[in-house]
């Protein structure tokens, strides 16, 4: 378990690093390596279902392509020019253009960047058993070398929910939006179905069009939808005054690699494409449905003294009243998520609701264990907030963790949680 802990306590950084290309471009809170990654895995599951290639291998390349980034940093292409204009209005037309290198120039530049982010990659994951070492490896290279089908899908997958996140920030106009993502993103999508959903982006965003009938512009709607879950932060921190605390595209992410590290580290046999696909789901109906805990009307019309005290006691409820709590906001999330999947193909909206349902009653080996890690997640970020200020009220935390755990791994990392956070 502590190799779990030193994994994940790494990666955790991914949560809070900006992509240094919106960075560059002047933008205010850009989206984080975490929140493209778990856009990317879901972009990548539902157009991998579309061209019927290996769903499960493409999520894992999604979810584990940037991890190198946790020592390695965002380098990007913009990063090779030597410098920059200080004018702002210079520097903007600059970042506008496509990078433009000779041959070999760019084969010399992405052998140094390949091997940088090997060794940063290398090194995030020595401690881990070698099984799990080779599944998260192999996952990469193939992203970076386009091994397989699905290496060479997602690598062209990445570029694009990139390019789609650079006009969600700019739009279309050329001397706004610039023509360097799209001419990054044409120089690399050579996959058909993908050329396809490009041609639907141009649709959308330049002509003002959506065939309803045609799956691909629904995906692309499902899309952008879930694209707020990059900016909507957890209310359980939020409601405690943490400062830029994670967001549900970014919590998602992380549980995803938690209950990926523990199945496969403690070899619980979980299906691990439901598993990943769950986690990915499990937060979606937040596009929708607001965000809820049971001290919120507790917290109504209190001073902020009042609420402290309130927030400093883990809240119980009866039997009764958690099943009713249950029903109302099972009924209120599931609502949601059938307003977000309405238009998806009907496959893919029946495999995201069941999952999400499996999750929420916890009614299969899948929905249970995500279920466990979910309090693993939630503890583990609870710790990391306590320790960057200690007026944080880490015993309530405790309290849920121990009453919502019923299992031996849960109770073993908790204790390796304890000898770290509690030296």
């Amino acid at each position: 378990m502590k190799n779990i802990l030193k994994f994940l306590l790494e990666t955790e950084k991914l949560k809070k690093m900006p992509r240094t290309g919106w960075r560059l471009m002047g933008i205010k809170n850009p989206e984080t390596i975490a929140e493209h990654s778990f856009r990317v895995a879901i972009l990548s599951w539902a157009l991998a279902k579309i061209k019927k290639i290996d769903t499960k291998r493409a999520i894992k390349i999604a979810l584990f392509h940037d991890l190198c980034e946790v020592y390695a940093g965002d380098m990007t292409p913009f990063g090779y020019y030597l410098q920059l204009p200080k004018n702002k209005k210079e520097k903007k037309a600059v970042l506008m253009r496509w990078v433009r290198l000779s041959q070999k120039e760019k084969i010399k530049r992405a052998k140094k960047k390949f091997e940088k982010e090997k060794r940063s990659l290398m090194k995030l994951i020595r401690d881990l058993s070698p099984w799990t070492k080779r599944d998260i490896f192999s996952a990469w290279i193939d992203y970076e070398k386009r091994i397989s089908k699905e290496g060479r899908f997602v690598k062209q997958v990445d570029r694009i929910e990139t390019l789609i996140q650079s006009i969600e920030y700019f739009g279309t106009k050329k001397e706004i939006g610039g023509t360097s993502w799209w001419e990054g993103t044409e120089e690399i999508v050579e996959d058909p179905l993908l050329l396809e959903f490009l041609g639907a982006i141009q649709q959308r965003f330049y002509h003002k069009k959506r065939d309803k009938k045609d799956k691909l512009p629904n995906v692309l709607d499902f899309v952008l939808k879930i694209g707020k879950l990059k900016k909507i932060q957890r209310r359980c921190w939020t409601i405690r005054k943490v400062k830029n605390p994670e967001t549900i595209a970014s919590h998602a992410f992380f549980l995803s690699l938690m209950a990926f590290l523990v199945n496969s580290e403690k070899k619980l046999k979980i299906n691990e494409e439901r598993m990943l696909k769950m986690a990915l789901t499990s937060f979606l109906p937040t596009v929708y449905s607001s965000q809820r805990t049971p001290y919120d009307y507790l917290l109504r019309n209190k001073s902020e003294s009042e609420k402290e005290k309130i927030l400093k006691r883990w809240f119980r409820l009866s039997r009764k009243e958690k099943k009713e709590r249950f029903l109302r906001e099972y009924r209120r999330e599931k609502k949601a998520l059938e307003k977000l999947t309405s238009d998806l193909p009907l496959y893919l909206r029946s495999e995201i609701i069941r999952l999400w349902e499996e999750f929420k009653t916890k009614s299969s080996p899948e929905g249970y264990f995500l279920g466990q890690m979910e309090v693993l997640v939630v503890l583990l970020q609870a710790l990391q907030y306590w320790e960057r200020n200690k007026k944080f009220p880490i015993e309530t935390f405790w309290e849920w963790a121990f009453e919502s755990s019923d299992n031996p791994v849960n109770f073993e990392f908790m204790d390796i949680c304890k000898k770290k956070f509690y030296k």
